[in-house]
């Protein structure tokens, strides 16, 4: 058999070629999974924004009938704090 230096170079290629596909897809399925599970801690965090915004609407609504939860409201920044109205000097 010939030992051509081309052959060589050829078999070391493709070795090197396959041994980082193998590491590429090895990472590639390791990053595909962590964003699986961030795409589904996102999902977690939009849905506890939507509920707390409906509980802030729905406080805010009640404020409307029973005034006595503005200072609670105020306190959290959820409502303005109420200036007081003074009457123009005459």
């Amino acid at each position: 058999m010939k030992n051509n230096g081309l052959d060589k170079i050829l078999h070391w290629t493709l070795l090197a070629i396959v041994l980082l596909t193998a590491v590429f897809a090895f990472q590639w399925f390791n990053r595909s999974r962590e964003v699986r599970s961030l795409q589904t801690k996102v999902v977690e965090f939009q849905n506890r924004q939507a509920m707390l915004q409906n509980l802030v609407n729905e406080c805010l609504e009640y404020s409307k009938r029973n005034p006595a939860i503005d200072s609670i409201l105020e306190a959290n920044n959820v409502k303005p704090k109420a200036t007081p109205t003074m009457k123009p000097a005459k």
